[in-house]
């Protein structure tokens, strides 16, 4: 059985890669671009930073957030085609825009892992402090 946790590893750092890649890769259309490198850099380094130090539940949780960026993006566009009533062009389109909102969804990904990689030992403190 000694197996199963390097499976269940390769599963875990597949899905993540891909979670983040896409997340952070969502303005970066076809054809790909330059900036498509990095959204993969970011989930190859943080991924491996992850496994390092054991630390892929934050990381989880990071890419939660990064979603919710992502669906904070959505809901801005949306409410601005609705309020503007009128035809506006997609994010992927512009190009400051795609630049811009790119390195964003990457710094909420980023500041969430680090938040998240501070908090750990934090609550691990807590919880053998009580039991």
């Amino acid at each position: 059985m000694i197996a199963l946790p390097s499976i269940r590893l390769t599963v875990t750092a597949f899905v993540y890669s891909t979670a983040i890649s896409l997340g952070a890769g969502i303005l970066v259309v076809n054809p790909a671009r330059y900036l498509l490198i990095v959204p993969l850099l970011t989930s190859i380094v943080l991924l491996g930073h992850a496994i390092k130090t054991a630390n892929l539940d934050e990381l989880g949780y990071a890419t939660m957030w990064l979603w919710a960026g992502v669906l904070a993006l959505v809901i801005v566009g949306a409410v601005t085609e609705t309020v503007l009533q009128a035809d506006v062009s997609p994010l992927a389109e512009i190009p400051v825009a795609r630049v811009l909102g790119t390195f964003s969804l990457i710094t909420i990904l980023i500041a969430a892992y680090i938040r998240g990689i501070q908090r750990a030992p934090t609550e691990g403190r807590q919880n053998s402090t009580i039991t």
